[in-house]
């Protein structure tokens, strides 16, 4: 039996060192959204690390707050018969949440969980009397404590449910605690029909020094599964529809990936955790292929610099994986870029990517600086 067992914990290790895969979709949530706290894949509140400096000038962060991670519902709450919540694939989101995520697979930048010390009641109704109180009391409930320093970011989206007609209180707690002057405010909510209500108005009046407060997005808790597209159309109505890229270093040190007998041109970024890495240059790595979108492989180094992590991906990305400790190359975009865990990317492979394709499972890659 002891044999057994040992066999079976080395098989559940090799499939846990598996690449960073995506198999969770980015998360929804709205006026009512009853999503446990246990099936919500989000990064926790105190993760988000600092961006990069970007080419484009504009470091974006995304901070929302969800119910369905103030509250503590039972792991066995059941979606399908809450309109505030999505079923994708067996796996329970939150309308908010989604939203979120929404926005970052079109503008990139970090994503920020608003997160209470209290949680509220898992009864809606109990939650809306609780948020009158505050509101009527002038109550701002204590938020965890957070490591985002907010000065990083130019830009900053704000996203939370409609509760009477109003954002929840905990949204103007993190106005107050985090100063946004100079910087522009972008709003955006669910709501189950009757609208932003007045929290478009009540959060400019939250931010007096914001340079700009742009027009906001309120999707209907129901319409949120298909709002990619209304998504994607206000971000380039309000002029924020460029991709990850202007959040990530485009510009760079000229590299070579050589792959068997075949060279490929890339840069790698002007970045600290980048410059960490190219030191070990020239630096070959056995990798190995994983979903037809990456090849990844172990390093035996532990860079520092960790900031600047996402869950999306790009043609071409070179990153490097904390969590799993490793790099990888994206050479294939699939249906569903988010993934489960944060990579950052470090550089970019320039030349045409269908090399990868055609590539065994296995393949030695050595990144070197260009000659």
């Amino acid at each position: 039996m002891k044999k057994i067992a040992s066999a079976l914990l080395a098989v559940v290790m090799m499939i846990s060192m598996a690449a960073c895969q995506s198999q969770e979709q980015s998360q929804p949530e709205s006026s009512e959204s009853s999503m446990p706290q246990s099936q919500t894949n989000t990064q926790p509140e105190s993760s988000i690390a600092a961006p990069e400096e970007s080419t484009a000038g504009n470091r974006i962060l995304i901070a929302y707050f969800s119910l369905g991670r103030n509250a503590e519902y039972p792991d066995d709450v059941d979606a399908s018969t809450s309109a505030s919540l999505v079923l994708d694939n067996g796996q329970q989101y939150g309308t908010t949440e989604y939203m979120a995520n929404l926005i970052q697979q079109n503008v990139g930048g970090d994503v920020h969980m608003i997160q209470t010390v209290t949680p509220y009641p898992t009864d809606f109704d109990a939650v809306v009397d609780q948020n009158h109180a505050e509101m009527d009391a002038g109550t701002l409930p204590e938020l965890v404590e957070s490591d985002l320093d907010i000065s990083q970011y130019d830009t900053v989206f704000i996203g939370y449910p409609i509760w009477a007609t109003n954002a929840p209180q905990a949204i103007f707690s993190f106005l107050s605690e985090y100063d946004l002057s100079g910087k522009t405010v972008i709003p955006f909510c669910t709501h189950d029909g009757y609208g932003a209500g007045s929290s478009y108005t009540d959060i400019a009046a939250a931010v007096p020094g914001a340079a700009q407060v742009l027009d906001g997005l309120a999707i209907e808790a129901s319409d949120v599964a298909g709002g990619a597209e209304p998504v994607a159309q206000w971000l380039q109505e309000i002029g924020m529809d460029k991709k990850a890229e202007e959040n990530v270093q485009a510009e760079g040190t000229a590299i070579t990936i050589t792959v068997g007998d075949t060279v490929l041109d890339g840069v790698i970024y002007d970045t600290a955790l980048a410059k960490e890495i190219e030191e070990y240059f020239p630096l070959t790595i056995s990798m190995v292929g994983f979903g037809s979108r990456e090849y990844y492989g172990g390093v035996d180094f532990y860079p520092e610099n960790l900031e600047g992590g996402q869950k999306t991906f790009e043609n071409g990305d070179i990153t490097y994986c904390e969590a799993h400790h490793n790099m990888a190359i994206f050479y294939a975009q699939t249906d569903d870029p988010v993934l489960s865990v944060d990579v950052i990317p470090i550089g970019k492979v320039t030349s045409d990517l269908s090399i990868f394709n055609e590539l065994s499972g296995n393949v030695d890659i050595t990144f070197a600086l260009a000659e």
